[in-house]
């Protein structure tokens, strides 16, 4: 959209959540261990773009620093998103142009989500290191990746399962669409029996 102000890290979340499985993996994520999703994608940007590996420590401050938006902001315009959502089939029979003007309030909290999350994610791009370096081998990023998603795994207080496991490869596999998928799960900690 034109009002968003182009940046890296909104471009990368873009290519990374339309990539094949990754949306769905995010949203489980989020949905089973309260994984925020602009943090995730941050977490693998950093690691893809070459800006190397976070801290708990930095990573705690980074969270702290988004938490009200996020709890303030982002929660509620997804949930007045979710609510349309559920409710407008509820209001089928109430007129001809009703559902449509349902439909565009939905869309309109959409938008307004959507946005709240671009604010959300120039604030995480503040904190990262200016310029990356892509030029770095795509396994030592791939590695720096997850383990800055190893590390936002410990800030959530999460032991991984496989199923978290599985989400991060999809997550990643969109973010190193080049990395043969095999290199990926082996690099989250998946089939690692019959890698030995």
């Amino acid at each position: 959209m034109s009002d968003f102000l182009p940046h890296p890290f909104w471009n990368f979340s873009l290519e990374v959540y339309g990539g094949d499985g990754a949306a769905r993996a995010c949203l489980d994520l989020q949905e089973r261990r309260g994984a925020d999703v602009n943090l995730l994608l941050y977490c693998a940007w950093l690691g893809a773009s070459g800006r190397g590996t976070v801290t708990v420590e930095k990573l705690r401050s980074i969270i702290a620093d988004v938490a009200k938006w996020q709890t303030e902001v982002v929660q509620p315009a997804r949930a007045l998103r979710q609510t349309i959502k559920a409710l407008g089939g509820a209001t089928s029979g109430s007129g001809a142009d009703f559902p449509n003007q349902v439909d565009a309030a939905r869309r309109k909290a959409a938008e307004a989500e959507l946005a709240a999350e671009h604010v959300e994610q120039l604030v995480l791009a503040a904190h990262a290191p200016f310029s990356g370096d892509r030029d770095k081998p795509a396994r030592d990023r791939l590695r720096a990746a997850v383990g800055n998603l190893g590390v936002y795994a410990v800030c959530l207080g999460v032991t991984p399962d496989d199923q978290d496991r599985e989400a991060v490869a999809a997550i990643l596999a969109a973010a190193f669409p080049i990395t043969p998928r095999f290199e990926v799960e082996r690099a989250v900690g998946l089939h690692a029996s019959s890698a030995a």
